[in-house]
């Protein structure tokens, strides 16, 4: 019995994503599915998942996502090769000296830059790839795993519950639900404001009492990739350079261009792939099926970071075994960090194909004789547990709470968006703070602990807003 509660202990984020799992599994044995049409929720027959369902999806969440499964592959294999370089080394060790002393201007600068980037960006996932950097950073400062967190994996949550222009979430309003970007533009920038400001004073607030606490009592930040010196360049400015070109491109290639009415880059990006030499699209061969910068996907992050790692290769002259090895234990190492994922997007399948979260929400939604602003904001709160991904909130009741409630749909994708993002600070099923407390070894309980109060403030700040605007 100790023993499995030491382990329970150990892997209490599997715990806790598998029960949520299971509540997902026992909803669909109790409650009939739900399909919008025809302007009102169809309530069906109870279909139950099975065993067999039951294990087909979990294997086929990794058909179903498996650009988020390389993603994770890839990172991890990045970070390895950086870990081996001592320039990347020095690198980390000089902005640490930097900052230290100034761990509050250091906490809160990355993570408005985080937040803000990620509130615009047109794929928030890629956010993840400057997350281990940070953390290096952190942990060679003293700080503890919960500041390394919340500096990083937080200031990408913060973004998407105060989404403005992101493409994976207020896009989602302005491709399904017909809304547009500056739809309650206001709510949404007070909603960024207030979260950021607030979630920066806990931060504050946690570092402060840190620093009064006994080292021993901390929970340092523990060094997640090997840092075993294998090349023997050590100046710093050429992985800097790298680093900084792949963070330029990377920013450039996400921020959504298109929906600012900027187009510069797809009218460069078509003349340069049809340019001919010799009567030859010559460019276009080379280049290949290149995207213009704002229409990348999550693919061309990872292609950004092989490049970057064989060139920190070829710089600093690490041998192809170094280099092939590093790439294994970054593989390794990102396991964990895939199979908690998996846990997230096995209920979002469950969900998906076996719909009871409508009729629930139809339920529920019926017990005021017209459109509550509380219980739409409560309603969407809830499918925000079981949706993972926002636009799976939008096919799940986005379509219906819009037509049903007609008169309300410009307000609707407001809540159902702000809905999301709180409960992607807290769900057992959030993609990102999932990978994010795996990553850096926090309890779902130690970060529950934390945000508790953050999450029931914003809840209030959102309802009040929800109720003004409605």
């Amino acid at each position: 019995r100790l023993e499995m509660k030491k382990f329970w202990e150990k892997h209490d984020l599997i715990k806790v994503s598998g029960l949520m799992v299971l509540l997902s599994v026992i909803l669909t044995w109790i409650i009939p599915q739900g399909y919008f049409y025809s302007g009102s929720i169809q309530v069906g027959e109870i279909t139950r998942v099975g065993i067999f369902d039951f294990f087909n999806y979990g294997l086929l969440g990794m058909y179903y996502f498996t650009v988020l499964v390389t993603f994770l592959f890839v990172l991890g294999a990045f970070y390895q090769v950086l870990a081996k370089c001592s320039g990347y080394q020095k690198l980390t060790d000089s902005l640490a000296k930097t900052f230290s002393g100034k761990e509050y201007l250091f906490v809160l600068l990355v993570s408005f830059i985080i937040s803000a980037i990620t509130a615009v960006t047109n794929e928030y996932f890629v956010m993840l790839s400057v997350a281990p950097f940070f953390i290096t950073i952190l942990r060679k400062m003293g700080l503890d795993k919960m500041t390394g967190f919340i500096t990083t994996f937080g200031g990408i949550l913060v973004g998407i519950l105060g989404s403005v222009y992101n493409s994976k979430v207020a896009g989602m309003n302005v491709s399904t639900l017909s809304s547009s970007y500056t739809n309650y533009l206001w709510v949404k920038l007070v909603i960024y404001g207030v979260s950021f400001v607030l979630f920066s004073l806990f931060a504050i607030l946690h570092i402060r009492k840190i620093k009064k606490a006994n080292k021993k009592d901390i929970a340092v930040i523990e060094e997640v990739y090997e840092t075993k010196n294998t090349t023997e360049k050590k100046s710093a400015w050429p992985v800097a350079t790298v680093l900084i070109l792949t963070a330029i491109v990377g920013i450039l290639a996400y921020l959504p261009w298109e929906a600012w009415g900027v187009t510069i880059f797809s009218t460069a990006t078509t003349k340069i792939l049809e340019c001919k030499v010799f009567d030859a699209t010559i460019f276009r061969y080379i280049l290949g099926n290149v995207q213009a910068f704002g229409k990348w996907d999550i693919f061309g992050m990872q292609i950004l970071m092989l490049i970057a790692a064989l060139l920190i290769k070829w710089i600093y002259k690490m041998s192809f075994d170094d280099f092939a090895e590093s790439f294994g234990e970054g593989f390794k190492k990102s396991g964990k960090l895939v199979l908690v994922m998996l846990m997230a997007y096995l209920v979002l399948e469950i969900a998906v194909m076996f719909p009871v979260v409508p009729t629930i929400v139809d339920w529920f939604m019926k017990l005021a004789s017209k459109f509550n602003a509380i219980l739409g904001t409560i309603a969407g709160l809830f499918t925000s547990l079981f949706s993972v991904e926002y636009q799976y909130t939008l096919s799940l009741v986005g379509s219906y709470l819009t037509t049903a409630y007609s008169d309300f749909a410009k307000q609707i994708p407001i809540m159902l968006q702000s809905t999301y993002g709180l409960a992607s600070m807290f769900a057992p099923s959030s993609a990102i703070l999932l990978i994010g407390l795996s990553y850096l070894g926090i309890t779902y309980k130690e970060w529950m602990k934390y945000i508790w109060k953050f999450v029931l403030a914003m809840f209030i700040v959102i309802l009040v807003l929800m109720v003004i605007i409605c």
